[in-house]
């Protein structure tokens, strides 16, 4: 499992540094381009949040996985850090840094209600 943390970890930043570039590179290109009309302007301020967006998620991810290493190391990997009980391996190997076991996530879920945020 380490292994597969550790892969998925490295994954997930060269993803970072991949966005990460593409916005140096689109920024060098907006300063040759000049300021353009104001809805470029406003395409080109969608793309870059949704491009921040990307990588604040990327980052989580990062933080997830280093935590998930931790555990590992402790010994509480596999474990839910909610009821104790082992998280189905299933599970392990679809999101490796899941905390909860599907019941506790499902039950904070349930209580936290739906998302108010609209999806694309």
């Amino acid at each position: 499992m380490e292994a597969h943390l550790r892969q998925r970890y490295d994954e997930v930043w060269m993803d970072i540094r991949r966005e990460l570039d593409k916005h140096a590179e689109q920024r060098y290109s907006d300063l040759i381009q000049g300021a353009g009309d104001p809805e470029d302007a406003a395409t080109a301020d969608v793309l870059l949040e949704l491009n921040l967006a990307e990588i604040q998620r990327d980052a989580q991810e990062l933080m997830s996985l280093q935590d998930a290493l931790g555990r590992l190391k402790r010994g509480e990997y596999g474990f839910c850090q909610r009821c104790g009980d082992a998280v189905a391996p299933g599970r392990l190997e679809a999101l490796p840094h899941a905390t909860l076991c599907v019941d506790c996530q499902s039950v904070i879920e349930r209580a936290r209600g739906p998302d108010p945020t609209p999806s694309l």
